[in-house]
């Protein structure tokens, strides 16, 4: 079961922690949403021995180094480092319900420079990330269609339809799985371009990817830390076996090219052999 928490306003600490505790079978997985800024007397750090927080200062700091050239090379020393709490306490996100309509840099209508941003926050190890699914609008309090998602026998996702569904886009979905495949592991072996636009980096021996923010393709050689084999670039498609196949030779070499505004990205779930569809 999950469960959101509005802190800023409405709950104090104690209180919360007791009717948490009241629940039946166990504390619900819970992140709170707390709004820090403005000198305001609550800090997330206030609450994350409750559960987790919401650190808006993620997408406040990721987005430039999407928005302007040459930056993703500064993303090797994200996280912590940049001020953030504690990522096991932190629940991150490019955008959300209430930031798309106002502070967010990165939403839906920034096109392939979002997909960019959610392709590496589920890339990185840092926090627990939460992928946007909204509908498309043109006014800050403007409602929810009245078509459903599921409608007229398909889906009423995309151009054309009412709803934006960023979940179910290929490149997204798909590195859901990659993050499973992460585990837990840490950075590893990142690599920027001479440019800044492109980075390579490694969650441990399982997953690697490669970003490339620039406005044309990008070809290199990159050193990755999978094992030698036949992997699918799992961005490509929604049906795993018609991803393209990348070889990393013995020497964790890797001949790849990867498109303007796009990704490269492999995993151990997702071999040559591999043949599934991701539903979301």
């Amino acid at each position: 079961m999950e469960a959101l928490v509005a802190v800023k306003c409405c709950v104090a600490k104690g209180e919360l922690k007791k009717l948490l505790e009241q629940t039946q079978g166990g504390v619900p997985w819970v992140f709170q949403e707390v709004i820090e800024g403005g000198g305001e007397a609550v800090t997330p750090q206030m609450y994350t021995d409750i559960g987790q927080v919401t650190e808006f200062n993620y997408a406040r700091q990721l987005a430039p180094n999407f928005l302007d050239e040459g930056k993703l090379r500064y993303l090797d020393s994200f996280g912590e480092k940049w001020g953030f709490i504690s990522g096991n306490s932190a629940s991150v996100f490019v955008d959300n319900h209430d930031t798309q309509r106002g502070e967010a840099a990165l939403t839906y209508k920034s096109g392939s420079l979002y997909t960019l941003a959610n392709i590496f926050m589920l890339a990185h190890p840092f926090g627990y990330p939460k992928v946007m699914s909204s509908y498309y609008f043109d006014e800050h309090d403007q409602g929810p269609p009245g078509q459903p998602v599921h409608s007229d026998g398909g889906l009423a996702c995309g151009d054309g339809h009412p709803w934006v569904c960023e979940h179910r886009r290929p490149e997204i979905a798909n590195m859901v799985a990659w993050r499973q495949s992460a585990g837990t592991s840490g950075l590893e072996a990142f690599v920027a371009s001479d440019d800044g636009n492109g980075i390579v980096f490694c969650r441990g021996g399982a997953a690697c990817v490669a970003l490339n923010r620039g406005s044309g393709s990008w070809k290199l050689t990159a050193k990755f830390t999978l094992p030698a084999g036949k992997y699918r670039d799992v961005i490509r498609a929604a049906d795993i076996s018609a991803c393209p196949v990348v070889e990393v030779r013995s020497n964790g070499s890797a001949d790849i090219e990867v498109p303007s505004m796009s990704a490269v990205a492999l995993h151990l779930g997702a071999t040559e052999s591999s043949s599934f569809i991701i539903t979301v």
